[in-house]
């Protein structure tokens, strides 16, 4: 996950969008720039480890944000035998943080085939945390749950379900 919201912040700017923008005169605000239809593949060492995919790409250089609509993400680690999807409506990230605010029908799997779905989840790149305080539904090999929140640990690849636990039964 860590590498999600770096290997983000990298497509944006590999889409020339961090960088210098140009100056718009007297107001000295820099211009919006703006990409559709974007596809960003990340490799090390020849093996794929990034794949994002997003309609449009917006970079707001005063602050240093950029907001990808309709995202798509698969991310990879094969020396740590590691993987990860999401998908969502929306991904603000702060560039220079690699801090992220994922929205609208956020879907996720890991590669231990633990899945969840909220409505919205935060990435704190510092704190290698992804998290939200959102009713959640998770399911994994062991059942489906239902909580108002969650962490993830990425380091330790371990969920923690918060509040109001329901483990859902099917017939």
């Amino acid at each position: 996950m860590r590498r999600t919201a770096a290997t983000v912040a990298t497509a944006v700017a590999a889409l020339g969008l961090v960088a210098a923008a140009p100056d718009t005169g007297a107001l000295g605000s820099a211009a919006t720039l703006r990409v559709t239809g974007m596809t960003f593949v990340g490799s090390r060492d020849g093996q794929r480890e990034v794949l994002l995919r997003s309609q449009v790409a917006t970079f707001e250089p005063q602050a240093r944000t950029a907001e990808l609509s309709d995202v798509s993400a698969v991310v990879t680690d094969p020396g740590e035998d590691r993987r990860f999807t999401m998908t969502c409506a929306r991904v603000e990230l702060d560039v220079d943080t690699n801090d992220f605010l994922a929205e609208g029908d956020v879907r996720g799997e890991t590669g231990d085939g633990q899945r969840y779905a909220a409505p919205w989840v935060r990435y704190d790149h510092a704190r290698d945390l992804l998290f939200t305080d959102a009713p959640v539904r998770m399911e994994d090999t062991t059942g489906s749950f239902r909580g108002d929140g969650f962490r993830y640990h990425v380091e330790e690849r371990r969920f923690e379900l918060l509040g109001n636990v329901r483990v859902e039964q099917h017939p």
